[in-house]
C-alpha cells in the first residue's frame, strides 16, 4: 500500500507542478506581444502627427491628407484602446492564475512532505522506495567530499559536560611520520547524555588555552554521532600539521583513536566550495572504529557487495577492504534519516548502487537514534 501511495504522489506533484505554470507562461507571453502591438501603434501615431505638422506648415495645405491621416491616427488609437483592454482582462486572469498557482505550490509542498515522511518512514522499516538507474561506473569520487553538507551545527548534540585531566603521556599516532609515539598530551574526559565517554588527547605543542579551544570547538560534534558510531571510540587525538585524518585500531578494539591534524582541519572548512565537511569526515572516521570490524569478512557483507555489483565512489572502488564501509555510511544516514536534505536523484543513484550494502546495514541494529 505503501508503495502505491509513493507512486500516486510522485505523479500527482508532477502534474501539479506543470499545470498552472503553463497557462501563466502563455499568459505572459500574449501580455508581451499586445505590448509590443501597441508600442508599434504609438509609433505609427507619432509618425503621422509629424506628417501632418508638415502638411499644414506648407502653403498649399492639402486638406484631404491631413484629413486621412486624422482618420488613420484615430483608428490606431481605438485599436491602442481595445490592445489595452486585452491587457487588463489578461492581467487580471494572470493574478487569478498566480493565486491559483500559490495555492498550489502549498499543495505541493505539502506533498513533498508527505513523500519525504513516506520515504523516511519507509527506509526506517528497511523498505527503500525510489527510481532504479542503470549506473556503471561510481557516481562519485568521494562521498564525504561529494554528498551534499549533511549535518548542520544547529542538529542536536548529546555532548554533556568535560573535564581537564592534566598532562600525561599519550600514544599518538602522527602521520607525518607516519609511525606510533608516545608524547605528552593535554587530556580531556569528554562526556555524553547517552552514558558514552571519550578522552580528547590534544600534544602538548598546544598551549592550554588552545588546547580547551579544540575540546569546546569538536566535542559537540563528535556528539551529533549516532551512539553506536561512538561505541568503539576510546579517544580523538589532535596534532599540529597538515595531514589527513586517520582511525586506527587494535583488533581488540583497547586501541581504537582517531587522528586530527588541526592544520588540515582548518583547511577542509576553508577550501572546499561543497561547504564545512568536519561533521561527514566524523561520520567517515568513526565508521572505520565502530561499524568495520562488524562487516568487512561478513558473508553477508560480501553478498551485498557482489548483489550491487558497483561502488558509490573511486574510493571505495580502489579501496574495497578498508574503505567501502565508510564511504557508503554517510549516504546510508543520509537516506534513511535526512531524506529531505537530498534531492530525489541523489537518493535514486545512491540507492541504485547500495540497495544491498543499506539492507546489511539494517541488520546490524545499530542505534542512531540521534538522527531521528
Amino acid at each position: 500500500m505503501r508503495n502505491y501511495k509513493y507512486l500516486f504522489l510522485s505523479v500527482l506533484l508532477i502534474f501539479i507542478s506543470c499545470s498552472k505554470e503553463d497557462e501563466i507562461n502563455e499568459l505572459n507571453e500574449t501580455i508581451v506581444v499586445l505590448q509590443s502591438e501597441i508600442a508599434k501603434l504609438n509609433s505609427e501615431i507619432n509618425n503621422y502627427a509629424v506628417q501632418i505638422n508638415q502638411l499644414t506648415s506648407q502653403s498649399n495645405i492639402q486638406s484631404g491628407q491631413i484629413n486621412e491621416l486624422n482618420f488613420q491616427i484615430s483608428g490606431f488609437q481605438n485599436q491602442i484602446e481595445e490592445y489595452i483592454n486585452q491587457i487588463e482582462v489578461l492581467t487580471e486572469s494572470n493574478e487569478i492564475f498566480e493565486s491559483d498557482n500559490n495555492n498550489l505550490t502549498n499543495q505541493l509542498n505539502d506533498l513533498q512532505d508527505q513523500l519525504y515522511l513516506i520515504r523516511s518512514q519507509s527506509a526506517e522499516d528497511g523498505v527503500y522506495l525510489f527510481n532504479k538507474i542503470e549506473i556503471i561506473d561510481p557516481p562519485f569520487g568521494g562521498t564525504m567530499w561529494d554528498l551534499p553538507d549533511l549535518i548542520k551545527p544547529s542538529d542536536y548534540t548529546v555532548y554533556s559536560t568535560s573535564s581537564y585531566q592534566g598532562i600525561s603521556d599519550r600514544l599518538f599516532y602522527d602521520k607525518s611520520i607516519p609511525d606510533f609515539i608516545t608524547h605528552p598530551a593535554h587530556v580531556y574526559k569528554v562526556n555524553f547524555g547517552d552514558g558514552l565517554s571519550v578522552d580528547f588527547e590534544i600534544y602538548s605543542e598546544f598551549t592550554l588555552e588552545e588546547a580547551a579551544s579544540i575540546e569546546l570547538k569538536y566535542a559537540p560534534l563528535i556528539g551529533q554521532l549516532g551512539k553506536d558510531l561512538r561505541k568503539n571510540i576510546k579517544s580523538f587525538e589532535f596534532l599540529k600539521g597538515e595531514e589527513e585524518a586517520s582511525a586506527q585500531r587494535t583488533d581488540d578494539l583497547n586501541y581504537a583513536n582517531i587522528t586530527f591534524h588541526t592544520g588540515w582541519l582548518d583547511n577542509i572548512v576553508s577550501t572546499r566550495p561543497s561547504g564545512d565537511r568536519t561533521e561527514e569526515l566524523m561520520i567517515h572516521e568513526s565508521a572505520h572504529l565502530s561499524i568495520d570490524p562488524y562487516v568487512y569478512g561478513q558473508d553477508g557483507w560480501n553478498e551485498a557487495v557482489l548483489l550491487d555489483g558497483n561502488y558509490l565512489s573511486t574510493y571505495a572502488k580502489d579501496n574495497p577492504d578498508s574503505e567501502d564501509v565508510a564511504e557508503t555510511f554517510q549516504a546510508y544516514i543520509a537516506v534513511k534519516y535526512f531524506p529531505e536534505r537530498i534531492s530525489n536523484l541523489l537518493r535514486d543513484t545512491i540507492l541504485s548502487v547500495c540497495l544491498n550494502r543499506f539492507k546489511f546495514f539494517d541488520t546490524l541494529n545499530l542505534d542512531l537514534t540521534i538522527y531521528k
